[in-house]
């Protein structure tokens, strides 16, 4: 069993298609914020997966809050995920806004989100969105419908890359 955890990004997603050999559960929540989904841990715990897929920060970044501090909510998140369960958490970068949505600062904000995540998440937990979704000026134009959601082409992407990787 999988879960996916985060907000409209992962909300929008069609996570249960995209892997229709597991059981999946989608915990995305449109808004949320990294500190929202500390909020709602016990009702993701709930759903009682093997494997706890991450992905969170744009309306963290979006609201003005410190990348550092949005790392770490993050980080206790999998760290609560992870108690007494034996679940796998697997952390995945911040997919950026584009430049033309949220500006240079915004671009740069999700990339200093990233880098502390990539950090503090041991590697074989942590999958990097933002090299095959993101250039220079942030999430790539194909793959957004507004500069932050996803169209089609956008989560075809992201689930790609999970597959790639064996996940989930």
């Amino acid at each position: 069993m999988v879960t996916f955890v985060g907000d409209s990004l992962t909300a929008q997603g069609d996570w249960q298609a995209a892997f229709p050999d597991r059981v999946v559960h989608n915990q995305g929540v449109s808004g949320d914020t990294s500190f929202q989904l500390m909020a709602r841990l016990p009702s993701i715990r709930q759903t009682g997966a093997g494997t706890y897929l991450v992905m969170v920060g744009i309306n963290d970044i979006v609201w003005g809050y410190d990348p550092g501090r949005v790392a770490g909510r993050i980080q206790w998140l999998r760290t609560g995920l992870q108690l007494g369960t034996g679940s796998r958490v697997i952390i995945q970068s911040t997919i950026p806004c584009a430049r033309f949505r949220c500006g240079a600062d915004g671009v740069r904000r999700v990339a200093e989100l990233n880098r502390l995540l990539a950090r503090q998440t041991p590697p074989q937990d942590y999958v990097d969105l933002t090299e095959v979704m993101a250039d220079g000026n942030g999430l790539k134009r194909a793959y957004t419908v507004d500069g932050v959601h996803l169209n089609a082409a956008g989560y075809a992407r992201w689930q790609s890359r999970l597959r790639e990787l064996g996940l989930p």
